[in-house]
């Protein structure tokens, strides 16, 4: 399979940037619908919902290009295996979180994702020599986490276990991305089938599970009905239709940077919507971790400009 992760290689025809901030609305979105999706069904039941609305979705974009998918056994194995630790983990680990932590929290956290590929790229999948910034980057990022917390006073939630998982689900997705770039992409696979057999993988893994336990913990609403559309139709379709042509156009490093971007907007939906209330210590680790991705990513060294 030719190298594809320069911008502007042949095949592409959406910009990188309207696949970045496209990615990156709709995932920093998602913690304020889980809000509401979390009033009808438990961790597990969220996340199972949201898989089988996002492949349908992707199923539909799938027959409407006409795209075969064609057999092939390691990459079924493959999706099972980036389903389960970039879907269905992260997913359940989030919506869990949902429940003991403020949405704002969520998003600040997810901006670890950034730090986590750093140090997936220098330890498992590249083997590289640790650079100055990358160092100072994650150290950064280590302070960030601890001052998001509040790790002197202890954060405001009753579940310090959320909180980890949260910390778990964000790093899951910065391992992901290397996986995807190394394992995925190079058995040929059109991008929408790699997008289609991660996030139903991911269902077939939740479905044992989900039917062990009520399938709702609450009658639906308007509120959580339409929210559990949004993640499933458009967080976890629609988004991943976005996601995987950005990691092919510039790379795993810097398209897990779409998550710095959910600490605004889950931050300002949480507090303006959702009347969240911010400890002074949160906003300002979530700045931090900002930092110290962007330090590690190094987004503060002179660069090529990426062609749109």
């Amino acid at each position: 399979m030719p190298k594809t992760n320069e911008v502007g290689a042949p095949g592409k025809s959406r910009s990188w940037l309207f696949n970045y901030f496209g990615a990156g609305a709709i995932w920093g979105s998602s913690f304020f619908f889980i809000e509401f999706a979390n009033a009808s069904l438990s961790p597990i039941g969220l996340a199972f919902w949201r898989c089988v609305l996002g492949a349908l979705t992707l199923y539909a974009v799938l027959r409407i290009k006409k795209i075969v998918i064609r057999k092939d056994l390691k990459f079924f194995a493959l999706c099972f295996a980036v389903g389960l630790f970039n879907t269905a983990i992260p997913f359940v680990l989030f919506a869990f979180g949902g429940h003991h932590v403020s949405s704002a929290f969520s998003g600040m956290a997810n901006a670890i994702t950034p730090i986590a590929t750093v140090i997936a790229l220098l330890t498992i999948f590249r083997g590289e020599h640790v650079s100055r910034n990358q160092l100072i980057g994650l150290f950064v990022g280590i302070i960030g986490v601890l001052t998001l917390i509040g790790v002197w006073e202890g954060i405001h939630t009753d579940s310090w276990l959320a909180v980890f998982g949260i910390v778990f689900a964000a790093t899951c997705y910065g391992f992901g991305g290397p996986f995807i770039r190394k394992f995925v992409e190079p058995r040929g696979h059109p991008l929408e089938v790699a997008a289609f057999g991660q996030i139903a993988a991911a269902a077939v893994l939740l479905l044992p599970v989900y039917l062990t336990q009520p399938l709702t913990t609450g009658p639906f609403t308007f509120q959580s009905l339409g929210a559990l559309f949004e993640l499933g139709i458009l967080g976890t379709g629609i988004a991943y239709t976005m996601y995987y042509p950005l990691l092919r156009q510039v790379g795993s490093a810097v398209s897990s940077t779409v998550t710095l971007m959910a600490p605004l907007i889950a931050v300002t939906l949480g507090v303006v919507v959702l009347g969240e209330k911010l400890s002074w210590f949160e906003p300002v680790g979530g700045f931090v971790i900002l930092v110290g991705a962007a330090i590690a990513q190094g987004l503060f060294r002179k660069r090529k400009t990426l062609a749109m």
